[in-house]
């Protein structure tokens, strides 16, 4: 590249962020504000998240949940049904129509 002219020139990284938490920033300024580590006081509100997080998944109610498995189960069960009837249609009316058609 060098030989035939001049060489191309690094492209700079240019970066802009799709999304911007303004609530982070504003709980960043309130940290520094009254003191503390920055570090130590990102990782007490992680560990609330995950905490937060745990607890409304234990808090599925086991009947709801029971119930909808159940209802999945028979929706299932019932396409499951309805396609081997459509099956066994065409196997016994159309398909030794079919097989007489080629067969000539």
């Amino acid at each position: 590249m060098g030989f035939f002219g001049k060489t191309p020139k690094p492209r700079k990284f240019d970066y802009t962020p799709r999304y911007y938490d303004e609530g982070m920033d504003k709980l960043k300024d309130h940290l520094k504000k009254y003191g503390g580590d920055e570090k130590d006081n990102t990782e007490i509100l992680k560990q609330k998240i995950k905490s937060g997080l745990r607890a409304r998944g234990r808090n599925i109610d086991v009947e709801y949940r029971r119930e909808i498995v159940k209802k999945s189960n028979l929706r299932l069960l019932t396409i499951l049904v309805v396609l081997i009837f459509i099956s066994y249609i065409f196997l016994t009316k159309y398909l030794p129509h079919f097989i007489e058609v080629f067969e000539k």
